[in-house]
Formats: structure tokens, C-alpha cells, sequence
């Protein structure tokens, strides 16, 4: 079996209108003495993206944020009852307070 080497494809995923390509990598630089790299995900806090309608993209692992409902005080979006799965560990926030106007 091959190993996975820091930059190689993982997987590509089109959901909610957008295409995501996943690549091996790090998320800190101290994991590179720790072992093989990991699928890494998109940071969308640092870089937002949104569907057509202006839903945010969020992760699974995301920090659950100000307008967030969940039965966790200190939960994840994939807690909260907006979050809406994708694939993978990409989904969209669907509450109306994080929807951005197409308009601007």
C-alpha cells in the first residue's frame, strides 16, 4: 500500500452547489513528528464560502457560533439543530441569521 504524502488528493466533494477538494496535510506543524498526515478541511471562519442562496458552509468540528441552538453549552455545529449534513465532515448552516444577500 502507498503512503499518503502531505498534499496528496484525499477526495474531491460537490455538495450544496460548491466543489471542496480535500488533500492530505497538517493542521499544526508539530503533527508532522506525530505520524502520517490526515484529510485536512476547510477553515470557512477564515474563508467563508456560501451555496447560491447564501448559506454559510460549515464543518462538523466548527466552533458553534453566537446564533447557534444546541443542547451543549459549548457544542459543535453538527450539535446545532441548523446545521445541515453534506458530506463527508462538510455541511451548511441554515439559520437565517448567518445567510448572507446575494444582492451585495
Amino acid at each position: 500500500m502507498n503512503k499518503v504524502k502531505d498534499g496528496d488528493l484525499y477526495k474531491v466533494i460537490n455538495i450544496f452547489g460548491r466543489t471542496f477538494e480535500l488533500r492530505y496535510g497538517y493542521y499544526e506543524e508539530y503533527e508532522r513528528d506525530k505520524g502520517e498526515p490526515i484529510p485536512i478541511y476547510p477553515d470557512f471562519k477564515i474563508n467563508p464560502v456560501y451555496t447560491n442562496e447564501g448559506f454559510p458552509f460549515v464543518t462538523q468540528m466548527q466552533e458553534i457560533c453566537e446564533h447557534g441552538e444546541s443542547a451543549f453549552s459549548e457544542g459543535c455545529c453538527v450539535d446545532c439543530r441548523h446545521f445541515k449534513f453534506g458530506e463527508e465532515l462538510i455541511g451548511i448552516c441554515t439559520n437565517k441569521r448567518n445567510k448572507v444577500s446575494k444582492e451585495n
